[in-house]
């Protein structure tokens, strides 16, 4: 029989990638790639370098002071480390664990706001992109009637949606999530997971989670991580019913962690 598998594209791809905080080795030799419309779920105990991982993916690391990272991390096949980090983090969206609309902007200014740092200015583009941008994050309905209203006006969980949509305006093709769910409550969680299995047509996520059942809900591949390390990847199915590693196993039966 032919093979009926799609071929995918490749969106990201590590390379021995190690970061420090200092002399403290946060991310160990990590070897990995992200295919177009994946979600894939970091998971690990707390200071297991997760969060530091991703934010090497949108050069965030490098801001902190004594930071320093070595490898490569290659979106759509260009060495991030070698282009404009400007440049790079309207291609790489992120959503941080506690929602953070800009204070003093409106709802639609939220969204459009990295739309006018890319020279987009004419109000008909904005407009377009911004309701589309607030569908696309189920969003729109509950706002459509008061987009002149702060960003702040909203609950938690419309405001994380909201920076969803904010980071979805400009189109970036990885779209990065840190805990995005841990600061709300159960059915705000429930809407964003839910949003996330839309979301993949559109943009491929990685998302930083410590809830076990949340992985195994949202994503389609699973990286664990520990002590700085990449102990197991692969997808999320096999990860979860038939780990590879003792350490794997352990963890996400609650052994540990």
């Amino acid at each position: 029989m032919p093979n009926s598998q799609v071929q995918k594209n490749t969106i990201l791809e590590v390379k021995e990638l190690n970061a420090w905080f200092g002399d403290f080795h946060a991310v160990k030799n990590i070897n990995l790639k992200v295919e177009q419309n994946d979600i894939l779920a970091l998971i690990g105990p707390s200071g297991c370098g997760k969060s530091t991982f991703i934010r090497t993916i949108n050069r965030l690391h490098e801001e902190v002071p004594g930071a320093r990272v070595t490898g490569e991390v290659r979106l759509l096949g260009q060495d991030i480390y070698k282009m404009d980090p400007v440049k790079i983090r309207r291609q790489v969206g992120m959503v941080f664990q506690k929602p953070n609309p800009f204070p003093g902007l409106s709802i639609f200014e939220n969204v459009a706001v990295g739309l006018k740092l890319s020279g987009i200015q004419r109000k008909s583009i904005l407009t377009e992109i911004v309701e589309k941008s607030l569908k696309q994050a189920a969003l729109w309905n509950e706002v459509k009637d008061k987009l002149n209203e702060p960003g702040t006006s909203l609950s938690g969980g419309q405001q994380q949606r909201l920076c969803i949509a904010r980071a979805l305006a400009v189109t970036p093709p990885i779209l990065l999530m840190d805990e995005p769910t841990s600061a709300l409550d159960p059915i705000s969680t429930a809407r964003i997971e839910d949003l996330l299995q839309d979301l993949k047509k559109y943009v491929t996520i990685v998302i930083v989670t410590h809830n076990m059942q949340q992985a195994s809900r949202v994503s389609t591949k699973t990286a664990f991580f520990l002590s700085g390390e990449l102990i197991e990847f692969g997808d999320t199915s096999q990860v979860f019913t038939k780990p590879n590693k003792q350490k794997t196993e352990e963890y996400i039966t609650g052994r540990f962690g």
